[in-house]
């Protein structure tokens, strides 16, 4: 049933996608990309309006009331109806399908630690509350300020029945398909030697350049709600759809929304939104010389204004609002460097002028992470792709922009095509620069000694750039670009004939080195349901729980010796009832979400998360604060020896029902905590 009501938004999807095919001219395989961006762009500004549910119900039927006008059949003209269908349209509609029915069947789960402290939830949340998650009141410091662009797509193929975490996966690979659609353009039907190796490389290309080993467990790169991949995708994708829109002579304009979504997907990379938008503008200065200097200067300024746009509204307008009602609330409010004086500080730095106040105090810490980054890039301590450390990966995609200047059949395009690589690999260098002011001067100690999730952060640019170095080659390879070779007019058949080799040399060698990295059985491709045991016991626990309480309960969660990560997927399996920030109301304290309550007497002394994360309570703390923060229910996941020795006096019982396995839940009343009667599942 819940694989109908995906369906139901891909119809929507599909009729979005004629109408601009039909009615504005743009081609086939850009119109999902396109569809997606101004999907996303609608709902933002609808949820932060805070009108998120009407104004869905208001998108879908204008998307459909716009395709069926463009699919009716007229007397004076009937609609082109071949036009709907190109390689890149019938891979992206084909992919999406099948991904949808697979995961519909198989059910992944939500089991990543950051899936289940942000990315997953929020979509959830979003869905259950028909609301922006920002809005949300969580028993715990929820980072509302992460940008809403994909918990809004998932919403809008989650919006027809009930939430289910495979409908998040389903969302973000669709969004993957519609990259690869625009990459492959305007290639024709006849240009097969061109589109089916293509389509296979941008296949493998996240695995390419995420995956640094050989997998022992369940590789999740189809399987994630993290925004790193999406990020670079929709770097490269929207960029590559402008270089197919000026090929076709289609509508300037499909590109703006996609630079609008490359800058709503994720907070950090911003800045990939802001690379995209500056290639488009120079190639629209430089080189659209079928229209006039203003229009070409208006485009570069549309170019930019679209991702800034949304930058504006939400990190400064919307965001800013949030800060300015959690300081009113007594909360941190602005906790962080302000971001000029972040890039201020740093160039100064760079040019070797003086420094002072915070500047001066993490100029060793900025310095320190210029250095292991540039021991990541040339060194064998940076491994983070199939083809090894960061230099490596650099050399592939300036590679294929080489290759695609060579196989240029005309001096302009060369130029456009040399000037995009050129401008790309100047652009990598400010990444790296933004990602050292970054570890510098934002991120904690600890985070910039070990460069905490520096690959993840550095191969969403890899993926952009590999993405458009391949949109670039692509381009290249096309027919209708290689007419002006003049005297070599008769060597163009060989010019072709050697890039699609080249290509498809490329295509076996991707498919290859990820079959030896990535096994389908631990592949999006052939996961074992194993894979999920844990997490389908805890949930169907949660539902187990969730089914004796109301919504009105607020859950104190206990699991003894837990790092957190138990604690993060109660707060996602129990929404709407929200499971507490149980022992902390500081959220800045190391103590709070999951850990092991006792007495410091009894505190352990081995290494690991019971010691790590142990919180030294005496009963009258721990009761004072299970009523202070309004829980009306404690949630008894996993005891052990410390927490009964140090407790069982608060509980009426002593605890012996949840000893004796005959309940997992607590009330809490002016007597103490009374058990409540339930049937417990015997594992």
């Amino acid at each position: 049933m819940e694989f109908f009501c995906v369906l139901a938004s891909l119809l929507v999807l599909f009729l979005l996608c004629a109408f601009l095919t039909l009615k504005c001219r743009l081609n086939a395989s850009l119109a999902p990309l396109t569809a997606l961006g101004l999907v996303v762009l609608a709902l933002t500004f609808a949820g932060m309006a805070d009108a998120l549910y009407y104004s869905t119900i208001s998108l879908l039927l204008v998307c459909t009331a716009l395709g069926l006008w463009a699919l009716w059949p007229r007397r004076e003209t009937k609609p082109d109806y071949r036009a709907l269908l190109s390689p890149g349209s019938v891979l992206f509609w084909g992919a999406a399908l099948t991904f949808c029915l697979y995961f519909s069947i198989r059910q992944p789960m939500a089991t990543g630690f950051d899936e289940l402290n942000l990315w997953a939830t929020a979509v959830k949340i979003t869905k259950v509350d028909n609301r922006l998650y920002a809005f949300a009141e969580l028993g715990t410091p929820w980072a509302v300020t992460q940008n809403p662009g994909l918990p809004l797509l998932s919403y809008f193929f989650s919006f027809f029945g009930r939430y289910a975490d495979w409908k998040l996966y389903a969302s973000y690979d669709i969004l993957a398909f519609a990259v690869y659609a625009a990459v492959l353009g305007g290639i024709r039907w006849r240009d097969y030697r061109v589109a089916v190796p293509l389509a296979a490389v941008l296949w493998c290309t996240p695995w390419f350049l995420t995956v640094y080993n050989h997998t022992i467990y369940l590789d999740t790169t189809y399987m994630t709600a993290y925004g790193d991949v999406p990020a670079g995708l929709v770097m490269g994708g929207a960029v590559a759809l402008w270089l197919m829109v000026r090929r076709d002579r289609g509508p300037r304009w499909a590109v703006l929304p996609v630079l609008a979504l490359a800058a709503n997907l994720k907070a950090n990379t911003f800045v990939l939104a802001l690379v995209a938008a500056g290639l488009v503008a120079v190639d629209s200065v430089l080189f659209d010389r079928s229209r006039t200097i203003l229009r070409r200067f208006g485009m570069a300024a549309a170019a930019f204004a679209a991702p800034m746009v949304i930058y504006y509204f939400w990190n400064v307008r919307f965001v800013g609002m949030l800060v300015a009602k959690n300081a009113e609330s007594g909360g941190m409010g602005e906790t962080t460097a302000s971001m000029a004086e972040v890039v201020t500080g740093g160039i100064k730095i760079l040019l070797g002028q003086p420094v002072e106040g915070f500047v001066a105090q993490r100029e060793p810490q900025f310095r320190q992470a210029m250095a292991d980054m540039d021991t990541q890039f040339w060194t064998d301590a940076g491994k983070l792709s199939m083809i090894g450390q960061g230099r490596n990966v650099v050399l592939l995609i300036l590679a294929v922009f080489v290759l695609a200047v060579l196989l240029s059949g005309s001096r302009r395009l060369r130029a456009r095509l040399g000037l995009m690589g050129l401008l790309s690999l100047v652009c990598f260098g400010g990444y790296n620069l933004m990602l050292a002011l970054s570890y510098g001067f934002i991120f904690k100690p600890f985070q910039a000694e070990s460069l905490t999730d520096y690959n993840r952060y550095i191969e969403s640019y890899y993926i952009g750039w590999f993405v458009l170095a391949l949109a670039c080659l692509s381009l290249a390879l096309q027919p209708g670009t290689q007419r002006s070779l003049s005297r070599l007019e008769f060597l163009r058949p060989r010019f072709e004939l050697a890039g699609q080799g080249v290509l498809l040399a490329l295509a076996v060698v991707m498919l290859l080195r990820v079959n030896q990295m990535v096994l389908p059985q631990l592949s999006v491709l052939g996961f074992a349901d194993s894979e999920f045991a844990d997490r389908k016991a805890d949930r169907a626990e949660a539902e187990l729980v969730s089914s004796y309480l109301t919504q009105n309960d607020r859950v104190f969660f206990i699991s003894q010796g837990d790092n957190g990560a138990a604690w993060f997927g109660a707060v996602f399996d129990f929404y709407p009832i929200l499971v507490d920030y149980s022992g902390s109301t500081d959220p800045n304290a190391l103590d709070g979400g999951g850990g092991t309550f006792g007495l410091e007497e009894l505190r352990p002394t081995e290494e690991g998360p019971r010691s790590y994360y142990y919180r030294a309570y005496t009963p009258e703390h721990l009761a004072e604060v299970v009523r202070q923060n309004g829980c009306t229910v404690l949630y008894l996941q996993q005891l052990d020896e410390i927490f009964v020795e140090s407790y069982a006096e608060l509980f009426a019982d002593r605890l012996a029902a949840a000893l004796n396995g005959e309940t997992l839940l607590y009330r809490v009343t002016p007597q103490g905590f009374v058990p409540v009667e339930m049937e417990v599942a015997v594992p």
